[in-house]
């Protein structure tokens, strides 16, 4: 699948309120950050790059590992600059970024979960190899989806939650 400039800029609008709910929590949703957004896609629709906008440079500062992170697989997949918007294309390529950002979550908490599991039974944590060798998986995958430096396969994360549950 090619990803289109526009759904790039979806996809970093998402991240920009993933940086927000990190840094401030989800009961704090401040006018400022909506005004930030608005002003985002209002430059994008006129044409402007996404690398001109305050809400990329924001982006861009942020310490959070996650972010970072997020951020380098985002511009992995970077295509031209592009002036025609098309929001449906735009909510598509927000929605891409938060999903994935839930899926990792969910990842993260099934580990941690099982590691869990596995301390109170061993007294050992579980690590990226030991779940590798009981789920046949890569551990370097693994760790991967743990850092959000890729997108969460569904189903080693079905397989993760399963293992969780029943170990």
């Amino acid at each position: 699948m090619k990803i289109s400039y526009v759904f790039t800029c979806g996809r970093l609008e998402s991240l920009f309120k993933i940086l927000n709910l990190i840094q401030q929590g989800e009961e704090h949703d401040t006018s400022e950050a909506k005004k930030i957004i608005e002003q985002f896609r209002k430059d994008i629709s006129i044409g402007r790059t996404f690398e001109e906008t305050e809400l990329y440079q924001r982006i861009q500062k942020s310490e959070e590992k996650i972010v970072i992170n997020r951020l380098n697989n985002i511009l992995r997949d970077k295509p031209p600059h592009q002036n025609k918007f098309d929001l449906d294309e735009y909510k598509t390529g927000a929605w891409s970024e938060f999903s994935d950002y839930k899926l990792a979550i969910r990842f993260s908490d099934a580990k941690t979960a099982l590691s869990q599991k596995h301390f109170e039974k061993t007294g050992e944590y579980m690590t990226s190899r030991g779940i590798a060798k009981l789920t046949g998986f890569n551990p370097t995958n693994i760790k991967n989806m743990l850092n959000h430096k890729r997108s969460v396969v569904k189903k080693m994360l079905s397989t993760l939650e399963k293992l969780a549950k029943e170990y």
